[in-house]
């Protein structure tokens, strides 16, 4: 089996406080308001810290105390979220697109998905979705352990569709 992706923070939950980061900036903008230094107390804010957690650029606008940057700084920075949004849904459908070919593949070959099928260990796939907090479906018939049916195979696909579905990712043709 290929190296499966992992993930750190759920791409869905990514993408919320990504979003909830835009609204915030937007409020921000239409009170003309200082984003990445706290115009009062001048330290690091909220914004500063979500873009750099996620090493993605920022514009600076303050002023109070001295001038830094301008009022384009709003927008570039919903702009990097919205790229940066984009490309969270990308590498996500990506990494479902891939995992459904590999359960297709598993299908056809008729090997085992959830527990890897000599060791008896839980493999990729059920870390994938759990990650996700999808739910699995077993198919081992290995080592004097039957779980599952050949179905199995199916519903995880149509797990993943319907996540992605969910997600607003494009779903790959059957």
């Amino acid at each position: 089996m290929t190296q499966l992706p992992q993930v750190g923070i759920l791409p869905k939950q990514e993408i919320e406080a990504a979003q909830a980061t835009i609204a915030e900036l937007n409020n921000y903008k239409s009170r003309n308001w200082a984003i990445g230094i706290n115009g009062d107390t001048l330290q690091p804010d909220g914004f500063l810290k979500f873009f750099l957690e996620r090493n993605l650029p920022f514009n600076y606008y303050l002023r109070n105390y001295a001038s830094i940057g301008d009022p384009s700084a709003y927008d570039i920075n919903i702009s990097t979220l919205e790229n940066y949004i984009d490309s969270v849904r990308v590498q996500e459908a990506q990494a479902c697109s891939g995992i459904i070919d590999e359960l297709k593949s598993y299908k056809e070959r008729y090997w085992a998905i959830g527990l890897n099928g000599d060791s008896l260990q839980p493999d990729g796939f059920l870390t994938f979705f759990g990650v996700r907090n999808l739910p699995f479906q077993f198919f081992v018939q290995s080592q004097g352990v039957s779980l599952g049916d050949y179905s199995a195979y199916d519903q995880n696909v149509a797990t993943l569709e319907s996540y992605m579905y969910s997600f607003g990712l494009a779903v790959p043709a059957a």
